[in-house]
């Protein structure tokens, strides 16, 4: 099959959806189908045109900003993404994350013959048209003409019920989530760091909820004297959060690491006493999954999709988005080691229908399907 993956961005640059859509990609390939990438041109020295993992990848400058360039940029994004596209003689276009990318390939859905796969991811349906009609417009348009409409979580999914009846009665609608790379973790040291320490990662912005772990760990951490929190990542919060750090007096005792390039991402994963996620808001939660392929518990917020993936008193533990909830949760597994250890042995079982070749081959079923039906 050819398929061509559209994505709101990709590699170089580092985020979930980059980490999925090259993971999708790699292993559809490595299972003899041939595909090619369409993604966002990024600031900065890179290429409109790359090969990455011997896959070829396809930058536009299709963003919103600068406003007064976005018509010339428009025309010269349609007309790119045509001409690709008519090379390329795709079976299936899919989309992985439903913001601009999603509006320029329902555009041109119009005027060309492809099955139209396309999968919403979390801020797509939770965050964005809440400010944009547009957005809405163009959900609404793309559900009714997508072959088969695809969410990362079944919590996703429940929160685009108001676009749901506009899909057609010939889609499919289904749930297929991230994945992880369990060989990723075989065979390679752990973080050093010279004290115990627990673990969180992910975009330093005010729905992962950093702000609440840290006010959390300053209440316990007189009571586990030995214990740090390192928290890996970057973002728009973190000068409010080292103030934060600041105004509790815990500078000695909570590191924000900034950005994790992935071997020290792993490292990270390796060394810690379990994985905290603190988000008020999480689609889906790869890291949690990464945490628990490291053999972690995991202590998450019943947040959104992540209650698909942690078992409680199994791999891990739910709380609610709240500092004391975090507090007693942070406590209890410290409190209690050996049983944190085990449910971290375990946590590695409770996830293997999850690794990225199982992930990817859920969404060829999807394709093959669709490919296979009356248009």
């Amino acid at each position: 099959m050819r398929i061509a993956i559209v994505t709101s961005d990709y590699a170089p640059t580092v985020g979930g959806v980059q980490t999925a859509v090259r993971n999708i990609a790699r292993q559809s390939t490595r299972l003899e189908h041939t595909v090619t990438i369409l993604s966002a041109l990024p600031p900065g020295d890179v290429p409109a045109t790359e090969m990455i993992d011997g896959i070829r990848v396809h930058r536009f400058p299709w963003g919103r900003r600068p406003l007064w360039s976005l018509p010339f940029r428009a025309i010269r994004t349609l007309w790119g993404m045509a001409r690709v596209l008519r090379e390329f003689k795709p079976d299936l276009v899919y989309v992985h994350f439903l913001s601009i990318n999603a509006l320029w390939v329902l555009l041109l859905h119009y005027a060309m013959a492809w099955k139209l796969v396309v999968s919403a991811r979390g801020n797509d349906i939770q965050g964005i048209p809440q400010r944009s009609r547009l957005q809405r417009w163009m959900l609404a348009r793309l559900f009714h003409r997508a072959d088969a409409v695809l969410f990362c979580s079944s919590y996703v999914q429940r929160d685009a019920a108001p676009y749901l009846h506009h899909v057609s009665p010939r889609a499919s609608v289904g749930v297929v989530g991230d994945g992880f790379n369990a060989d990723e973790f075989e065979e390679r040291a752990a973080y050093s760091y010279p004290a115990p320490y627990l673990l969180a990662m992910g975009r330093l912005v005010e729905k992962k909820g950093f702000d609440l772990l840290i006010r959390a760990f300053a209440s316990i951490a007189v009571e586990f004297p030995r214990v740090r929190l390192l928290i890996a990542g970057d973002g728009a919060e973190r000068a409010a959060l080292e103030r934060l750090i600041d105004q509790l007096k815990i500078r000695d005792r909570i590191t924000l690491l900034g950005f994790a390039d992935r071997e020290t991402a792993l490292a990270l994963f390796l060394g810690c006493e379990f994985f905290v996620l603190s988000s008020r808001i999480e689609p889906f939660g790869i890291v949690v999954l990464e945490a628990m392929a490291a053999r972690k518990a995991v202590l998450a917020t019943q947040s959104g999709g992540v209650v698909d993936l942690v078992q409680p008193n199994v791999n891990g533990m739910l709380v609610e988005p709240t500092v004391g909830a975090l507090a007693n949760g942070m406590r209890d597994l410290l409190a209690h080691p050996d049983v944190t250890r085990a449910m971290g042995e375990r946590a590695r079982s409770t996830i293997q229908a999850r690794t990225w070749e199982a992930v990817t081959r859920q969404y060829l079923d999807v394709f093959e399907r669709v490919q296979g039906s009356a248009k």
